[in-house]
């Protein structure tokens, strides 16, 4: 099946099976960032955004993402100035990601840099409940999401207007 999508920047006609989940497919095109892990969508080893959703392509049928847009973390890191933000805030507390579950840990910060212009620590607690933690705790994540966001907030100033 023909199925029309833009991964990373350049759209194009995938030639694959409906079933397929879109981790296969993402791996057979040498695109490791995504890792498997679980294969429930639970641990965020595998994390994409599927039109700017952090998603587990793991469990992704490549079937029903017709006319989407995929971003991998390889992407992510050359492309999203928030990558820095992440970063920056991530080495600030201490993480030193071991490669395994990075896109889950940095996608999920991404989308908390996107969704709130100051973040409750409730919120970055419920948004990563159910990540990996192989290589950091959960604390220190929170506290390195935390640090992105101010991060961001001098890359862009204080008046920016990103959403509550």
């Amino acid at each position: 099946m023909k199925i029309p999508l833009t991964l990373n920047g350049e759209k194009m006609l995938l030639d694959a099976e409906p079933a397929e989940s879109l981790l296969s497919i993402l791996r057979k095109r040498e695109l490791y960032s995504v890792k498997c892990g679980c294969q429930k969508g639970h641990c965020g080893n595998c994390m994409v955004l599927l039109d700017e959703e952090p998603v587990p392509s793991c469990i992704i049928p490549i079937g029903t993402i017709r006319e989407k847009s995929i971003v991998t973390l390889e992407y992510f890191k050359k492309n999203y100035p928030e990558y820095k933000d992440i970063s920056d805030g991530f080495s600030q507390a201490g993480i030193h990601l071991c490669g395994y579950c990075n896109a889950g840990k940095i996608l999920t910060a991404y989308n908390i840099l996107r969704k709130y212009h100051r973040p409750e620590k409730a919120q970055i607690i419920s948004a990563v409940k159910s990540l990996d933690f192989c290589c950091t705790d959960r604390d220190s994540l929170v506290n390195g999401i935390g640090y992105s966001v101010a991060a961001r907030h001098i890359r862009l100033g204080s008046g920016t207007n990103a959403k509550k």
